[in-house]
């Protein structure tokens, strides 16, 4: 397409110039004027056409500008929803973690303090039965002092301090519950953004136009194995060049196409040209727009002869009436005479559609087997 488009700017450059030479050089008369003016009109039609070339470019920059902020804008909204959720998972783990440190410390202070409410109970009843000990030290009856120290031994046996552990059933340990982000954190590091598709290259010599169908043919500048399929999107237009922005149909989207090749059939061409773009995609994202394409759709139109038909047809391009009375060059022989035999008048219309166009033989064969019927059923008596 690039070198179509420059041999295109090289024939208008070559136009203008061979027309300012003609307009430079030609002398004085009437038939340079009409050479000059030949020259200028040439000129002010290529100028034209090159004004509106550069105002759809206009048009097309300003579209694309709009588009450029737009996509930014929502691209940043999406980036935020991103960070958004991660931080949200981030702070649900923060809570989950700060629940299990609070859960530990409650579990080993309820521990320690159970056990040091045991110790307590027994360093009081051990120091009541100290004192009583030493109290019965000072007893000098012999019978007192034997039913005092048997009251000591059975409350030593019975007493706790004697049963109870005094190692902590829970250490000041905590880092089992200790993080290290470290991997994590060099993940986060490598966050980028997603890998893109590069833009696929329409090849206008393999792309084919025939038969009310149209084949598109495209290849990728580079092999990528994470293409998932391509997207092909297609419009009718009436300019030729590349695709204007205003006063233009909508593109239409054909999707999952899995191979570099697509026909699209069964279509009208009521328009002179068609523009196609494509697109590849991945898992995640699809890529950049190929260049747009133009491939003109013609139709085959015809007209009937009136030259050539028979004397009872009155023929209008594609309108045939069979006209029993003479038709076009008998009027002025018949007129004043009348018409001895009763005929029926015969209107037969065929109106041709643009979809049979592209079968001409055929419908000429049925056109003239039609009219050899009705010119013998006008000989029978």
């Amino acid at each position: 397409m690039d070198s179509q488009k420059y041999c295109f700017k090289e024939n208008e450059n070559v136009t203008v110039d061979k027309a300012c030479f003609l307009i430079s050089n030609i002398t004085i008369g009437p038939e340079s004027i009409n050479l000059q003016q030949e020259a200028l009109q040439r000129i002010i039609s290529t100028l034209a056409n090159k004004n509106d070339e550069i105002q759809n470019f206009v048009d097309t920059l300003h579209h694309t500008l709009k588009g450029v902020q737009e996509n930014s804008s929502n691209i940043l909204s999406e980036l935020d929803e991103e960070f958004d959720s991660l931080y949200s998972i981030l702070d649900e783990v923060k809570e989950s973690m700060i629940n299990c440190i609070k859960q530990e410390q409650a579990r080993k202070s309820q521990e320690l303090q159970s056990q040091i409410s045991q110790c307590n109970n027994a360093l009081e009843n051990s120091e009541e039965l100290l004192e009583f000990a030493t109290r019965s030290l000072d007893i000098k009856e012999p019978e007192e002092f034997s039913k005092a120290a048997r009251q000591i031994k059975d409350r030593v046996t019975m007493a706790s301090a004697f049963r109870l552990s005094l190692k902590p059933k829970v250490s000041d340990n905590m880092t089992h519950l200790m993080v290290d982000f470290s991997q994590e954190r060099q993940m986060l590091q490598t966050l980028k953004f997603l890998p893109v598709p590069k833009a696929p290259e329409i090849d206008p010599v393999e792309c084919l136009v025939a038969d009310n169908s149209v084949t598109v043919a495209w290849r990728m500048p580079e092999e990528d194995n994470k293409i998932d399929h391509f997207v092909l999107e297609h419009r009718k237009t009436n300019f030729d060049g590349l695709p204007r922005v205003k006063d233009e149909r909508c593109w239409e989207i054909i999707d999952n196409i899995k191979g570099t090749e697509y026909t699209l059939s069964g279509l009208k061409f009521d328009s002179k040209y068609m523009n196609f773009r494509v697109r590849a995609c991945n898992k995640a994202v699809a890529g950049e727009y190929s260049d747009p394409v133009t491939l003109e759709t013609k139709a085959l139109n015809f007209n009937l002869d009136n030259s050539s038909s028979h004397l009872n047809l009155k023929v209008e391009d594609t309108c045939v009436e069979w006209d029993p009375t003479g038709g076009k060059g008998q009027e002025s022989k018949i007129k004043g005479k009348e018409n001895k035999g009763s005929y029926k008048f015969l209107k037969i219309v065929f109106l041709l559609s643009k979809e049979l166009l592209i079968h001409f033989k055929a419908v000429l064969s049925e056109i003239f087997l039609f009219i050899c019927m009705m010119f013998t059923f006008y000989l029978l008596p």
